[in-house]
């Protein structure tokens, strides 16, 4: 009886965690349903036909171009040899530490006065007022451009993964119908790899509809920059709803989309040998094209954008020592710490309750809980607002004034964290408590030990790794979250995501470097995990 009783009570926890997490969400669909503003009929017929079109050419064409080079540099490094491979298959992951809005900066100071490029045509061709006249960064194509080289990551992490799986007796077998290697590539291995190119590329589509700070910049209309206009700068919050749930819409039918495409077949190949192909070795004008494409790949991607950031912080390495910078590194630090320890516990917590208790209830509450991450954190911001300006003013109501203001606090802020980065900490304590067995805890509860002492005494110490992984994970993913911390963030609290739009904005972009190189090393922490455990590895569970 006294077990029956705990695990409901778990269940009512776990049903108001969910709560939280649901809200905002549901609070952004609703907004659908509600009377238009005259601004709002504005945008409809003017400019919401500019946001569709952007926002679908943009995710078409990166889509595209990030599958091309995710594919084709995860396929040569995975299956050739040539020179440079051992350096190609970590500087190729690199990307993914470099936050999208960072390069955007980047490129664009490359080309004006402060710029590696300019100064390159100015001072050795003379060619640099004609550069500046000509290169444009800012606009459409620009975008296209930054979000391509710096999200196929998603999709050459998985395919690396998935090719260095692929059993040699498959190649063979196409080899001995009489498949060329081109042929094999294109009916054998790719198809094999499907599954993780959808999943890459899904990814690749999430962080695409949901970036804010490259749009921003470059003055490109798109969803994410119209419903930060329509709040911000017009005060319509009805109209900024309702571009946030059209939004939402479309990226939940993308989640549709992605689990019904996975979910109707399998790739896998019935034999039991499962030797690994060895390295073909590229000769002639194939390695030297092989090594100029992973090359350029690279210096696009990470090298030309580090090189620029470190040229501007030998000009403005001072900024480091300024006492707002460091005020700044401390704002960032707490509110990521305090996130991640509280995104880690409730995700540790939901998944034992569902663990223990596996009921239609938990099962049903923890995949709403799981599709957090899939939602712009622009949507998730506006969709906090509300709800939380509701309780200050019931505050207001009943006590004369708010105990407590829920808007504008750090509480907001956490709750958006959340919301956004659950997804993350679940998945990873889900994989990790999965691999002890269940007989370990019902021996503990027969020593009548409760649910909160079986975690803290049982769980967590075999889990330590696991936890260690989530926190960093959490921890990097708050510390590079631009807009709902620009939305939410308290009164004068500025973070290393903030500090960089803001310089950015005011075009100080040489001063960006200092906190642009302290973010991308915090980001490179769980590059380097996953190297380790993925690539250096042999690309072993990669997808998980």
């Amino acid at each position: 009886m006294q077990t029956k009783l705990g695990n409901y009570n778990d269940q009512i926890l776990l049903f108001f965690i969910i709560l939280i997490v649901v809200i905002p969400i549901f609070t952004v669909f609703i907004h659908l349903f509600f009377p238009s503003t005259s601004l709002w009929d504005h945008l409809a017929d003017n400019l919401l036909l500019q946001y569709l079109s952007n926002t679908f050419i943009i995710l078409f064409f990166v889509s595209i171009i990030s599958s091309l080079i995710g594919i084709s540099c995860a396929w040569l490094v995975a299956m050739y040899n040539f020179p440079g491979k051992n350096m190609f298959k970590w500087l190729l992951v690199i990307p993914i530490a470099i936050p999208t809005y960072i390069s955007a900066y980047i490129y664009a100071g490359l080309v004006e006065p402060s710029g590696l490029v300019f100064d390159f045509f100015d001072n050795y061709m003379g060619l640099g007022r004609e550069l500046y006249a000509l290169v444009d960064l800012r606009n459409i194509y620009g975008s296209i451009f930054i979000l391509s080289i710096c999200l196929y990551p998603y999709i050459y992490l998985l395919c690396y993964a998935s090719f260095k799986e692929q059993s040699y007796c498959a190649i063979e077998i196409g080899k001995s119908l009489g498949l060329n290697k081109r042929e094999s590539f294109t009916r054998i291995s790719l198809p094999l790899a499907r599954p993780g190119i959808i999943a890459g590329l899904s990814l690749i589509m999430m962080e695409t509809l949901a970036e804010f700070g490259t749009m921003d910049y470059y003055g490109v209309t798109t969803f994410t920059t119209g419903i930060y206009r329509a709040w911000f700068a017009f005060g319509d919050e009805t109209s900024a709803m309702h571009l946030a749930s059209i939004l939402l819409t479309f990226v939940f039918i993308l989640i549709v989309i992605e689990k019904y495409t996975r979910g109707k077949s399998q790739y896998y190949h019935s034999s039991q040998k499962n030797r690994r192909a060895n390295p073909m070795i590229l000769k002639g004008k194939y390695k030297f094209f092989a090594f100029m494409w992973c090359l350029l790949v690279c210096l696009l991607g990470s090298i030309i954008p580090l090189t620029q950031l470190l040229v501007w912080f030998t000009e403005t390495y001072n900024y480091m020592f300024e006492s707002s910078y460091i005020d700044i590194i401390m704002n960032t630090i707490f509110v990521a710490s305090l996130a991640s320890f509280i995104i880690v516990t409730i995700s540790l917590y939901s998944c034992y309750i569902n663990r223990s208790v596996n009921s239609i209830f938990t099962n049903f509450s923890l995949k709403i809980f799981s599709l957090g991450y899939a939602v712009p954190g622009v949507v998730i911001a506006v969709g906090i607002i509300i709800p939380i300006t509701m309780i200050d003013d019931i505050q207001a109501f009943l006590f004369g004034s708010p105990i407590y203001y829920l808007s504008g606090s750090l509480t907001a802020l956490v709750i958006a964290y959340l919301v956004r980065f659950s997804t993350i900490s679940y998945n990873a304590t889900e994989s990790g408590l999965s691999k002890i067995k269940k007989n370990i805890d019902l021996t503990v509860k027969s020593f009548g030990l409760s649910n909160l002492n079986i975690i803290k005494k049982i769980h967590i110490p075999m889990m330590k790794t696991t936890i260690i992984t989530s926190l960093i994970l959490v921890f990097v993913d708050v510390v590079k979250e631009l807009p709902a911390t620009l939305i939410l963030r308290p009164f004068n609290f500025d973070t290393l995501a903030i500090n960089i739009y803001e310089l950015a904005s005011s075009e100080q972009l040489s001063y960006i470097a200092s906190p642009s190189l302290m973010l991308i090393i915090i980001g490179l922490i769980p590059v380097i995990i996953l190297i380790n455990k993925t690539i250096s590895s042999g690309g072993k569970n990669i997808e998980a």
